[in-house]
């Protein structure tokens, strides 16, 4: 299956080297925009989105300077300078019916930290291709180079987790305590016709109309994928095949692989409420001593395949997932999820108190643009909570977790927490803003307990465990962690087609625990690409 990815993408970048909507959060904020403003119903629970798919419906509501990000166009001509480094694509070819374009990836931000005496920065070099062809075939591949020197908290994390930091997979350790990480992106979509959709890429997906997605986030770093998906009348479905990597356990010596199958079905009720609904199952692509591979009994396209998974023994890891949105009026929406792992619930009231294995996640949420009447000014906040043990696996299968290299696919705080998030954003032409506040409460891991208490995903749950109290799991269990997280960013776009800003941040964060007391503080400045989400609010 390896093989094939590697094929299929190959052919792809020989064929015709995906204008991909970028899931930074300054694109996604316009996204939200503009298809609130549409006099139609598009479903938006699926974000990792081609502009080909919104093209016909959301080209007029392209009205603002930052729209260059949804879509390749022929530039105009001008002056070089002005036209290529301010307003165009850097480098842009311009055919009867297609458009290929390169533009640099650039990141070179510094900055100090109150707890240390060496300068922080994080610098990255790549170049990003992208084309669209007769708008039935689009793609996009990008290469990036990072050397990053990370404040306390976040060394300690990728420290601890093998060098794997979020979002961009396993970094290498240098003498002066920086990381360095390498990373691959590439797509290749076809669109024969408005109802139909298929996509080969190395990336990020994400589903849910959220800040966090308790079902699928781009969290983790890039994965091989195939994305089909099939629209018609106020139903859109997506079927999305993935290889996971699990490099904490090594079969024969090299890292565990797993596959993942995941479908995904939206309906458009109204022009005001949708609703999706969701499963996936993951199972080792080789267990020693049997190689299953690609097991082809899931590559069923239809949703539900929880039975199909119960045919084979259950030996594999699945669960269920239900997001909904509602637009409350015209500028603004509630939305929700439900992450449902697995549900026992008669014993649970034949005993008055839950078992472990109600593992569950609830996110509950509301989006507002232009709030106070100010014109670009969004407001979203969010609370999401997840049962202990959520997203694990047990009988002697804990690396059938919901997880890659190392990285949860959901929340970056796993399970067994509760979580509030409010985030205001603001654009004006080229200018733009972000201030976001966190407060977090996870229960941890006491010192000395003998089975795990349900917020690390590679804990296992209690199955392993008999001796251990099977029902009165609560969230939260454990030693309550408590981390706040605050930032303040400030940036001016260089060029609003390929996302080159200058952006400043200020960063304030705490973690108090008993026993417990550690903050950092600390700002940067410098010159960004905006087209990726590195999450450091965990």
């Amino acid at each position: 299956m390896k093989k094939l990815f590697f094929i299929v993408s190959l052919l792809s970048f020989l064929q015709a080297l995906s204008q991909s909507i970028p899931l930074d959060q300054q694109v996604q904020k316009r996204f939200n925009e503009m298809t609130l403003n549409v006099d139609t119903s598009i479903f938006t629970g699926f974000r990792s989105n081609d502009w080909l798919e919104y093209k016909k419906i959301l080209s007029k509501e392209k009205t603002q300077l930052t729209d260059s990000a949804f879509g390749l166009s022929a530039g105009a001509p001008g002056g070089y300078f002005f036209k290529q480094l301010t307003t165009n694509n850097w480098v842009q070819a311009n055919g009867a019916n297609s458009v290929f374009a390169i533009d640099p990836y650039v990141d070179a931000a510094f900055g100090k930290s109150k707890e240390e005496s060496d300068m922080l920065h994080q610098v990255a070099g790549g170049l990003r291709i992208q084309g669209v062809v007769n708008d039935k075939i689009s793609y996009n591949l990008a290469y990036t180079y990072y050397n990053i020197q990370y404040p306390n908290y976040l060394a300690a994390y990728a420290l601890s987790n093998q060098g794997y930091a979020l979002g961009l997979g396993k970094g290498t350790l240098h003498s002066n305590n920086s990381y360095s990480y390498s990373q691959f992106t590439g797509s290749f979509s076809y669109i024969p016709n408005s109802h139909f959709l298929i996509t080969v890429g190395n990336g990020k997906n994400f589903i849910g109309d959220g800040y966090r997605s308790l079902i699928l986030s781009d969290n983790s770093s890039n994965y091989p994928y195939i994305r089909l998906q099939a629209r018609y009348w106020k139903l859109t479905y997506n079927v999305l095949y993935a290889e996971f990597d699990n490099p904490k356990y090594l079969v024969n010596g090299s890292t565990q692989r797993k596959y993942s199958v995941m479908h995904y079905l939206g309906m458009n009720f109204s022009k005001k409420f949708q609703l999706g609904v969701f499963d996936n199952v993951i199972w080792y692509a080789k267990d020693t001593p049997v190689h299953r591979g690609f097991d082809a009994q899931y590559i069923n396209p239809f949703i539900f395949t929880r039975p199909l998974e119960f045919s084979v023994g259950s030996p594999d890891n699945a669960f269920l997932g239900l997001t909904a949105k509602y637009k409350i009026y015209k500028k603004g929406y509630l939305y929700g999820q439900i992450a449902l792992d697995d549900l026992h619930i008669t014993g649970s009231f034949q005993n008055h108190a839950q078992q472990f294995g109600n593992k569950y996640g609830i996110q509950l949420g509301m989006w507002n643009e232009d709030l106070f009447a100010v014109k670009g000014l969004s407001w979203r906040v969010e609370f999401n909570s997840v049962r202990p043990y959520t997203y694990t696996h047990g009988f002697d299968k804990a690396g059938l977790n919901y997880t890659h290299a190392n990285q949860a696919l959901a929340d970056p705080f796993g399970a067994n927490f509760n979580e509030l998030i409010s985030i205001f954003q603001y654009n004006n032409k080229r200018w733009y803003g972000l201030l976001e506040n966190l407060y977090t409460v996870r229960g941890e891991q006491p010192a000395g307990l003998s089975y795990p208490i349900g917020f690390d995903l590679w804990g296992g749950d209690l199955s392993d465990y008999p001796s251990a109290p099977q029902y009165g799991s609560k969230t939260m269990q454990g030693i309550k962690n408590k981390y706040l997280y605050n930032q303040l960013s400030l940036g001016y776009l260089i060029n609003p087609r390929n996302r080159l800003a200058i952006q400043g941040d200020v960063t304030y964060r705490r973690h108090t625990a008993p026993g417990v007391k550690t903050s950092d503080f600390y700002f940067s400045l410098g010159i960004k690409t905006g087209l990726n989400n590195l999450y450091k609010d965990f």
